[in-house]
């Protein structure tokens, strides 16, 4: 298994975080995703050992970007505390399976992540999902931007966001990310790829067409609203 020196891997997180968004295509013309939620992948998931997943959070490092608990203290690398186990693990898979490559971070993840095992991802994936949600970031309040959450803009054939990700954005089973206390700037970067095709992990291109019916102000507008949910509110 590969194991990082600290300053190489924050090294590569500074220079990464330093070229913002890149402009790379989406080169992946096969699937969005290989994982599928068959009883074996599921027997998986439920295998996980947060206590491992504890260890390897230190010992390959993720913590220097994603924080000891997985709630990261810096805006440009997201939360990962809180997260349903099945995303996490999905996310870790789909990095791995150069299923975001379209992006300098992926190139950065699917380095990081090439060596691992399913059994590591999933171990890892559950020690994150017993942690809390993170803090809201910032106090926000946008009507129009909460009547997409519950609503969606039937116009537009834009689902409500709590469809998916669930009530105060907490995140659903078995994919469905948490939204509540993410980083804004994370929130707003990854929408952006979704919208611009750069992203196309989402299982039926269901991030692609929705954020492509959104504005750029709407999607800051949401990232913002997520980011400032609280966690005694998103854990109901």
């Amino acid at each position: 298994m590969k194991h990082f020196q600290f300053p190489t891997i924050r090294l590569a997180a500074v220079l990464i975080a330093s070229l913002g968004t890149s402009t790379l295509a989406q080169e992946n013309t096969g699937p969005s995703t290989n994982i599928a939620w068959t009883i074996e992948t599921l027997n998986l998931l439920r295998s996980g050992d947060p206590e491992r997943g504890a260890t390897l959070n230190l010992d390959l490092e993720c913590a220097t970007c994603h924080g000891a608990t997985g709630v990261s203290a810096n805006d440009t690398w997201p939360s990962l505390s809180g997260q349903p186990a099945g995303y996490t693990y999905k996310i870790l898979r789909d990095y791995r399976d150069q299923k975001l490559s379209g992006t300098q971070r992926g190139e950065l993840m699917a380095y990081v992540v090439e060596e691992m095992t399913d059994q590591d991802m999933v171990d890892l994936a559950s020690y994150y999902a017993q942690n809390k949600l993170p803090p809201a970031r910032q106090t926000f309040m946008h009507d129009a931007v909460e009547s997409l959450d519950l609503l969606g803009d039937p116009e537009r054939l834009i689902p409500p966001c709590s469809v998916c990700h669930g009530k105060n954005g907490k995140g659903d089973f078995p994919d469905f990310p948490a939204l509540a206390g993410q980083s804004p700037e994370y929130l707003t970067r990854s929408m952006m790829d979704f919208k611009a095709g750069r992203r196309g992990n989402d299982v039926y291109s269901r991030m692609r067409l929705i954020s492509a019916r959104l504005t750029d102000e709407e999607i800051q507008a949401l990232a913002n609203y997520f980011a400032s949910i609280s966690l005694s509110t998103s854990n109901e």
